[in-house]
């Protein structure tokens, strides 16, 4: 008998759950999902079409992603830019305006400190904090 009951429940579980696959409607989302997608992209490649047409910015569009690769700067090129600002610059500077004047990254600069305190000095605590060849 308790084979029997147990058959049962099992045969009630299964009957639920194929209840439940036949009253899914999981692939028309997935088709209604692409069709509202096309549209959007339709009607983003028509606001950039107006934009242009008006001569104005096409704010709120969503950029399309990037085709070109993020340029890497090798040591060297860091080096020459970071050195060149500090020349220029014999009065001292901040890290963040090295970072502005050379285009290399806020963290890169600071790396590059760290790691040629041989040829760099540093003067004055957090924000007050220039730099200065040696």
């Amino acid at each position: 008998m308790d084979i029997t009951k147990e058959i049962e429940r099992q045969a009630q579980e299964l009957q639920k759950k194929l209840e439940l696959l036949r009253d899914n409607n999981l692939q028309e989302l997935v088709a209604k999902k692409a069709d509202l997608e096309n549209q959007l992209a339709t009607v983003e490649v028509e606001i950039a079409n107006t934009c242009k047409r008006l001569g104005i910015a096409s704010t709120g569009v969503s950029a399309p992603a990037r085709a070109e690769k993020r340029t890497r700067m090798n040591g060297e090129v860091i080096r020459t830019k970071i050195t060149e600002v500090l020349k220029a610059n014999p009065q001292g500077v901040s890290q963040i305006e090295i970072s502005k004047q050379t285009g290399v990254s806020y963290a890169s600069v600071i790396n590059f400190l760290k790691d040629n305190q041989d040829s760099v000095r540093t003067t004055g605590d957090r924000k007050s904090k220039l730099v200065f060849l040696k």
